[in-house]
């Protein structure tokens, strides 16, 4: 039902959903990335592997803007939405090359932490593309408690990844989530189409006052599929 209301959705526009959803908050995946502090450490226990995409696949591809649909809908699966949740297509404003830095490697400050990208293999144009370790979904967050001056989100790989990963049909989204987990506001960066190497286009918004304390997180889509999540907890 969500899928239908979302691809209905223009960009600018909010969209109501109302329904229940059963399944428990997104799992262990989320609890792994749900870090502001990582770092060197995680560099190092992340192994950084030979590039899975093979030449021909690499050719296919291209870095022309991918063979898909005119979107790919983000499956929320698995995440607790309140009954009322509200997604929103925000195209966010444009990067300093300062905040661009900030998202090039995995970083760990105050307000900014990185979470892995898990490998996996996803299909565009019937080209197979694996994305091996070794990349990093990093977000950042200026201001405090609720008021939020800046919001800013992207994708790094490094090593052998930062040449052989090919991102395409990309999106990044900011969720926002009360104390009790439930996310009450979703709001979507634009769908990227074309295809990248070793990085996805860096996401930002600007100043906002949130309505509740809880946790605002970073998510990375590929195809549809949530591929990495990042949080932050909003506290007094």
């Amino acid at each position: 039902m969500h899928r239908k209301l979302l691809e209905q959705s223009k960009p600018g526009s909010s969209t109501k959903i109302n329904m229940k959803l059963t399944t428990s908050l997104i799992g262990a995946n989320v609890l792994a990335t749900e870090q502001v502090s990582t770092g060197g450490n995680m560099r190092k226990m992340r192994a950084v592997v030979m590039a899975g995409v093979s030449a021909a696949t690499v050719f296919t591809v291209g870095t022309s803007p991918a063979l898909a649909a005119d979107d790919f809908p983000s499956d929320y699966a698995g995440e607790a939405l309140a009954d009322d949740v509200v997604i929103e297509d925000v195209p966010g404003v444009p990067v300093t090359p300062e905040e661009e830095n900030l998202v090039k490697v995995p970083l760990t400050r105050s307000a900014t932490g990185s979470g892995a990208v898990d490998s996996f293999s996803y299909t565009v144009g019937g080209a197979t593309i694996n994305v091996p370790t070794g990349c990093f979904l990093t977000h950042s967050i200026k201001g405090s408690g609720k008021k939020i001056s800046s919001q800013i989100a992207g994708v790094d790989c490094v090593g052998l990844a930062a040449i052989g990963t090919r991102f395409c049909n990309t999106r990044l989204e900011f969720h926002y989530a009360d104390t009790a987990g439930k996310t009450y506001k979703i709001m979507r960066g634009p769908l990227n189409t074309t295809c990248k190497t070793g990085t996805v286009p860096t996401y930002k918004i600007g100043a906002r006052e949130l309505p509740k304390y809880g946790k605002a997180c970073a998510q990375l889509f590929v195809n549809g599929k949530r591929r990495a999540v990042q949080c932050h907890f909003i506290t007094k």
